[in-house]
């Protein structure tokens, strides 16, 4: 079988045709699927009735699921699968991860050993605008950027905290989620990464970004940021990236060590209903295993 694709963007992402992600699908057709993740870096199914089921067997079949560490959104019979969005219930308590005005461009999982990861987002509960996700290649770019910046680049690491993105959030709105008890806390320590990856399926040379790092070397912190800045530049030029505008049924899968993704913002949409469902995949092969995963997951079940 021969999968039917149409193109996100000239040469990133890819829009999988005529697949039913709830029924069975054979060995040779998951192994295409994942074949056009791998060399598009993304892809969108639309029209699918994933059930929290369903997502979580999908999630387990691309890899080991990471349970997330804001456990309150977890579902209780299927923790792999957790909620994002600004619904709430009777009584106003938040039923869903929320962050008022949105992220900027990030990578999922820098804060962990492990960089392949793949982001599953599902749209149960859209609204009418807003609430659009942005997505680009940093494997694309690394063509275009000035031989100068690749080559400071190259001997770039930085490195990646959970806190220094998470705590600022629950600064700015405590009631969002539960603040981590100290223990959680220490679980989930700083780690290095470089800059400058080769990724392992590909082989195709790409940057891994956190615009929030913690320390730098060799360089001085705000020297390596500029240079991240400089990089962020190039790679989210207009006509580089693609902007997901969301229908009830969508499932976006998006391969961390090889794209970045942004949020708009969410005054768009906040009169409005949106309810998604993440799953978050730990793919093999990778450089750096996580040897405490079981425990993590067992730490922030819900």
């Amino acid at each position: 079988m021969s999968i039917a694709t149409r193109p996100l963007l000239a040469d990133f992402g890819a829009e999988i045709l005529h697949i039913d992600l709830s029924a069975d699908i054979s060995d040779a057709v998951f192994s295409e699927i994942l074949q056009i993740y791998y060399n598009k870096s993304a892809v969108l199914f639309r029209n699918q009735t994933l059930s929290p089921e369903s997502q979580a067997k999908l999630a387990h079949r691309f890899g080991k699921p990471k349970i997330e560490n804001r456990k309150q959104y977890n579902l209780r019979s299927y923790p792999e699968v957790s909620t994002i969005g600004n619904v709430k219930d009777d009584k106003g308590t938040p039923l869903s991860f929320f962050v008022k005005g949105g992220f900027g461009w990030h990578t999922d999982g820098t804060a962990a050993c492990h960089v392949d990861a793949a982001t599953f987002l599902y749209a149960v509960e859209v609204p009418k605008s807003g609430g659009d996700t942005l997505l680009c290649s940093t494997a694309n770019v690394v063509d275009r950027l000035p031989a100068d910046l690749l080559q400071k680049l190259e001997s770039l690491s930085i490195l990646c905290s959970f806190h220094a993105h998470n705590d600022p959030l629950h600064e700015s709105d405590p009631e969002a989620f539960i603040s981590l008890t100290e223990e959680e806390r220490e679980a989930l320590p700083p780690v290095w990464h470089k800059v400058v990856q080769v990724h392992p399926v590909t082989g195709r040379k790409l940057l891994y970004m956190s615009f929030d790092p913690l320390d730098c070397k060799p360089l001085d912190l705000a020297v390596g940021k500029q240079l991240l800045i400089d990089a962020r530049e190039i790679t989210t030029a207009n006509d580089q990236v693609y902007r997901h505008n969301w229908r009830p049924g969508d499932l976006l899968i998006w391969d961390n060590h090889a794209a970045l993704h942004s949020g708009t913002p969410t005054y768009m949409y906040e009169g409005d209903r949106r309810l998604m469902h993440r799953s978050f995949v730990y793919t093999i092969p990778t450089e750096r295993e996580i040897p405490n995963l079981e425990e993590l997951n067992r730490m922030f079940m819900p």
